[in-house]
């Protein structure tokens, strides 16, 4: 094999390595209008998603459990509330030592105490979330804040 191809396989200079966790019921719902593909677009300017995770309740869809699946995410079904999972699958990749970037798709402030575990071990960290309900403490404690699920009108 040539050498540009192992160069080409090497990690790019600078690129950030992202773990994404996705709270299903949380951002995932009809009010908000958010396609799970519409999520990990914006991390793409910060650097490259290499863990991938939605946290789903057992009233999750076939086909949301199936939209997750056919764009590269891991489905995870819990029953009853999500957040103690993703909570802990955020704190798998905090301690993670091949992610730099932890970003959570999540609204409210139960998980404030998380991006402030990131921080503390030297991981930025994004929250994405869509309003109304988006938590202002978690949007100030993140390194980066998307937010999403904005009508046209709003973005302009």
């Amino acid at each position: 094999m040539s050498k540009s191809f192992f160069k080409f396989l090497r990690k790019s200079e600078g690129e950030k390595s992202i773990g994404l966790i996705i709270n299903g019921p949380n951002i995932l719902i009809k009010k908000f209008n958010i396609r799970v593909e519409d999520i990990p677009k914006p991390l793409e300017e910060i650097g490259k998603i290499r863990v991938a995770k939605v946290v789903l309740n057992q009233n999750a869809s076939p086909k949301l459990i199936e939209a997750v699946v056919n764009h590269g995410l891991e489905p995870i079904i819990v029953i009853g509330d999500a957040d103690v999972t993703v909570a802990v699958e955020a704190m798998k990749l905090i301690y993670n030592p091949n992610i730099d970037v932890i970003a959570l798709a999540v609204r409210d402030t139960n998980f404030l105490p998380v991006v402030n575990e990131a921080k503390s071990k030297g991981k930025e960290t994004v929250v994405i979330g869509a309003e109304p309900g988006f938590s202002k403490a978690l949007q100030n404690a993140a390194d980066y804040v998307i937010i999403l699920g904005r009508s046209l009108e709003e973005k302009q």
